[in-house]
């Protein structure tokens, strides 16, 4: 199942957490916040592109195909795994086996709410609040900061909290079928009936977020090994080679951190769907009971 429905989706986001982040390194080095440059990272990077592809004209094309298959792939795969992924395990759960095939069969019947519901989750999410905040703080100063600072940790409180209401949103949608606002709905409705699951929901957010730091701890360590190899060793060496090692050590280090990404990601839906399944089945009988 990891590699299946895991491992790929870890390679595209960590490799895209590592181009994240090193943006926003270089984008506070640039700001007025510490060098003050006079041209600011994205117009360099916007400019160094431009000249590139002026003295390279037939890599345009080529490129223009490989980053758009690689958009769409991050933007479309690891919502359908996501969706495949709970069926296995919710059919796992139940004493039957699913053919990797027919995980991504039933994944895509529940792909396009799936797609909308993670479209709409993530304008509340921990990593946008905080890309949104960084974006503020270099383009409006420290002052503008200070001012909205409060604001912006209302917004992250009010986003925790949402996080956490609509927990089971995902799975009433693969698994009961529900549309997206019903299945928000129905995911508050759970959680705050689950009162006396509250310890074991914290447990469960605390695993997550022992995932989000190791997740975060890879996406340093890769850029890291990168500029490791190619500086020490092409100053030692031919450049060429230096790079060649870079790019070698770099790939071994994103394999190793989407391993273990994906094994997480795995153990981590494992539990929320096994949570859910049972706390559901009991709702349902409670409510069978009272009638």
């Amino acid at each position: 199942m990891m590699w299946w429905y895991a491992f790929v989706p870890s390679v595209l986001t960590t490799t895209v957490g590592i181009f994240s982040l090193l943006y926003q390194y270089f984008a506070f080095k640039r700001s007025p916040i510490f060098d003050n440059a006079p041209k600011s990272f994205l117009n360099e990077v916007i400019s160094t592109t431009l000249d590139f592809f002026s003295a390279h004209g037939d890599l345009f094309v080529p490129t223009l195909v490989v980053g758009a298959i690689v958009l769409v792939l991050y933007l479309l795969l690891p919502t359908l795994m996501q969706a495949a992924m709970i069926k296995a395990i919710a059919q796992k759960k139940r004493g039957s086996e699913l053919k990797i095939v027919e995980g991504f069969s039933l994944g895509m019947l529940s792909f396009l709410p799936l797609f909308e519901y993670n479209l709409l989750i993530k304008t509340f999410s921990l990593f946008s609040i905080l890309t949104e905040t960084a974006f503020i703080w270099r383009n409006l100063g420290s002052g503008a900061m200070k001012f909205l600072f409060p604001i912006v940790l209302l917004v992250i409180s009010v986003g925790l909290v949402l996080t956490l209401l609509f927990t089971y949103a995902d799975f009433f949608i693969v698994l009961d079928k529900k549309p997206i606002l019903r299945a928000m709905g129905r995911s508050a409705k759970l959680v705050i009936l689950s009162w006396q699951h509250t310890f074991l929901i914290v447990i469960l957010m605390l695993i997550i977020g022992l995932r989000m730091v190791i997740n975060i701890l890879a996406v340093l360590l890769v850029p890291a090994l990168l500029f490791f190899s190619v500086g020490f060793i092409a100053s030692i060496t031919l450049s060429t080679i230096g790079i060649f090692i870079g790019i070698v050590v770099s790939a071994i280090g994103l394999f190793v951190a989407s391993y273990f990404s994906g094994v997480l990601h795995v153990f981590a839906n494992t539990v929320w769907t096994f949570s859910f399944l049972e706390l559901n089945e009991e709702k349902h009988t409670k409510e069978a009971m009272s009638e």
